[in-house]
C-alpha cells in the first residue's frame, strides 16, 4: 500500500497508460481481492486526514472499474490459436489499454482530488 498510495491519490490525473501500468504492477489481475484491499487502505489514508475526513473519494471506485474493463479482455480461441505467446500478450495489452482509455475519457476527475 505504501508504494501505491500515491499514484491512487491521483487516479484521475493519470494517463490511461499509466493507469494500466500501475495495475500491472500492483498484480490487480492475478489478485483482485488484495488490490481491493490496497484500494481501501489508500482511501483509508485519505480520508485521515484532517479536513479530508468525509470528503468523497472516488479513485477507489475508478482504479476497480478500471482493473474490471481492463481484466473483461480475454483473447479469444482463435488469436490464441493464429499467433505467437508474445503478440497474443502485446494485442491483450492493446486491447486493455483501450478499454482502460475509453473508461478514463468516460470518468470525469472529481473537483477535490487529493495530491498527497
Amino acid at each position: 500500500m505504501a508504494r501505491f498510495h500515491g499514484i491512487t491519490h491521483r487516479a484521475f490525473k493519470l494517463k490511461p497508460k499509466t493507469i494500466l501500468e500501475f495495475l500491472e504492477r500492483a498484480d490487480a489481475f492475478r489478485r483482485p481481492e488484495r488490490f481491493a484491499q490496497v484500494l481501501l487502505a489508500c482511501e483509508a489514508d485519505s480520508r485521515g486526514r484532517t479536513g479530508l475526513e468525509n470528503v468523497p473519494y472516488p479513485q477507489r471506485e475508478f482504479l476497480l472499474a478500471a482493473r474490471d474493463a481492463a481484466a473483461a479482455i480475454k483473447p479469444s480461441p482463435e488469436e490464441i490459436a493464429s499467433q505467437s505467446g508474445a503478440k497474443i500478450a502485446e494485442y491483450l495489452r492493446q486491447r486493455r489499454l483501450r478499454a482502460v482509455a475509453d473508461l478514463r475519457a468516460q470518468s470525469a476527475a472529481p473537483p477535490h482530488e487529493s495530491d498527497s
